[in-house]
């Protein structure tokens, strides 16, 4: 893929930018497709702080990313004045603009955001300082061409894993929502899309889809779900009904964030070109998806593990919204051949279910005085000791299927009295020791932060010193946590407060500071952990039999 900077009026370095804001696309799907270059951007620019843009709509959803340090909510009405009053004074050094549109350049101009970055498309070149050529060849997917933009300004454009977390209260509602509906959370579900917002040619006929869903309910004993948006309730209503089957109808009915837990609860998803199918994708659930006038190459679903069934007529792809003829591309795909594709991914969703099932979840745990004695204000690898018991408790963690990760505040490091590569040396010092008594540890992370940072005069607004959840989000995107599962081990407040933040059970340990902060909680009130234990050991043995005990 060539791309080209058409003009470039003023010059910038990643490294020494400190505020970005990213322009979010508006349609759902486009939105997750934008995940990758968030995360990549991230990367180029781990200092800066992130901020997206998006519509009020959109961002419950993106409340947990774990590379972006804000969302900003764009008004329904009088966009362009609130960019000239209120954005402007946020001080924004970039704008990354993500979807094509003449309004969006103006938003980032009227802002007076200094470094204006996207596709001169839609008249819009002159609004930029720095405008791509729409790349030549075709077709490329929509992901590609969102990091089409940080490649043209050579910045890192590697394509991870696209899953991201599921937003905070999204298990709830699903849990409601089910049991609302009299059935349980341990059923074979399969989900069901039969709208798209684009329009009616991207639509499989109704009574295909009721005629697909009786035979899968059939033949696997399944049950569907048919999700759509408050605009397609008739058309998820006109599914049930011709069914001979029972199906749950959530047409019209869920949140976003509602409809991202229940797609997470299914074995596959059946759909049209949708954003529900990107989301789905994103959060590692196998897709069957029906194309017709859209191109599979440009907007299917990221990742392996799809089928995506398309009979591509000498009209296709036409990207028509409404079908002129006799809707031919869709009619081609009959009901047996989109069942068996059903069937096929669902045997094949073996090797699935079980990486599903080594989505392993993690004990996060606090390092001095849950792990390592305390070590005072100087970081030193020799100064590292573990506690007693504490290799024999992540031991046995381990043993029980638990990622074992580490995540700390280390404000020495900001303050001078440790660097960055002596906390390494410090980690690799703790592993040894540990190692020696078949102790592990998965993962460190540590805040190399100032307490004080977000407060005059530190100006960088710090998200990953504990309490804040920062670095557990990051730790829990890269290392694919399972979160329902997980807990959290530390001998502070702050670890404490971390957990309530999370949602997670926590345990206190009475080693380091342990005991002191269990007089602090109980005198102010909480949160109080839901175990209090003598020692790592201690925590651990709990942790696992409370899990057997279900």
């Amino acid at each position: 893929m060539n791309l080209a900077t058409l003009h470039v009026r003023k010059t910038f370095e990643p490294d020494r930018l400190r505020s970005i804001l990213v322009v979010s696309p508006n349609w759902l799907g486009d939105a997750v497709l934008a995940l990758p270059t968030l995360a990549n951007l991230r990367r180029s620019c781990p200092d800066a702080r992130i901020s997206l843009l998006v519509r009020p709509w959109l961002s419950r959803l993106f409340r947990s990313l774990p590379f972006i340090d804000e969302l900003i909510e764009l008004p329904n009405r009088g966009e362009l004045m609130w960019a000239a009053t209120a954005l402007r004074q946020q001080d924004f050094e970039l704008a990354l603009l993500l979807p094509n549109s003449f309004r969006a350049a103006m938003i980032s101009r009227l802002a007076g955001i200094p470094h204006r970055v996207g596709y001169a498309t839609d008249g819009r070149g002159p609004l930029l300082t720095v405008g791509v050529r729409p790349p030549n060849e075709m077709p490329l997917h929509q992901a590609d061409s969102y990091l089409g933009l940080l490649r043209a300004l050579k910045w890192d454009a590697w394509l991870r894993p696209t899953e991201f977390l599921l937003p905070p209260g999204s298990d709830a509602e699903v849990e409601k929502l089910l049991t609302d509906s009299g059935v349980s959370s341990h059923t074979l579900f399969i989900g069901m899309t039969p709208g798209a917002a684009y329009g009616t040619a991207k639509r499989w006929p109704a009574d295909r889809f009721a005629a697909t869903a009786d035979l899968l309910i059939d033949r696997l004993g399944a049950t569907v779900l048919l999700f759509g948006a408050p605009n397609e309730a008739s058309l998820t209503r006109a599914v049930r009904e011709r069914m001979r089957g029972t199906a749950i109808d959530f047409g019209g009915r869920t949140s976003l964030t509602g409809l991202a837990g229940l797609l997470r609860r299914c074995a596959l998803l059946l759909t049209n070109d949708t954003g529900a199918m990107h989301l789905a994708s994103a959060l590692g659930i196998p897709c069957v998806v029906l194309f017709g006038p859209t191109d599979p190459r440009r907007t299917g679903p990221l990742g392996s593990g799809h089928q995506m069934l398309y009979d591509s007529p000498s009209c296709g792809p036409c990207r028509y919204r409404h079908c002129p003829l006799d809707h031919r591309c869709m009619q081609g795909l009959d009901v047996e051949r989109v069942a068996a594709a059903a069937e096929t991914l669902l045997m094949r969703s073996t090797s699935i279910t079980e990486e599903k099932v080594r989505r392993l979840p993690a004990v996060f745990l606090d390092r001095d005085g849950t792990i390592n004695e305390e070590i005072g204000p100087i970081q030193r690898p020799d100064l590292m000791r573990p506690i007693p018991g504490a290799a024999e408790g992540l031991k046995r963690l381990g043993e029980a299927g638990y990622l074992r990760i580490v995540v700390s505040n280390q404000a020495r490091v900001a303050r001078g009295d440790a660097t960055e590569e002596l906390v390494e040396a410090s980690h690799q010092a703790l592993l040894r020791l540990l190692g020696a008594d078949g102790g592990e540890v998965d993962a460190f992370y540590y805040c190399p932060h100032h307490p004080l940072e977000g407060r005059f005069p530190y100006r960088r607004v710090c998200l990953c010193r504990k309490p804040a959840p920062g670095l557990v989000q990051q730790a829990a995107f890269e290392q694919q946590v399972d979160m329902d599962r997980s807990y959290v081990v530390g001998d502070k407040v702050s670890d404490m407060l971390l957990a309530d933040r999370l949602g997670l059970p926590s345990v206190l340990v009475l080693t380091g500071y342990g005991r002191a902060s269990l007089d602090c909680l109980n005198s102010s009130g909480g949160p109080l952990p839901a175990h209090t234990a003598a020692d790592l050991r201690g925590a651990a043995e709990w942790i696992i039999r409370r899990r057997i005990l279900g």
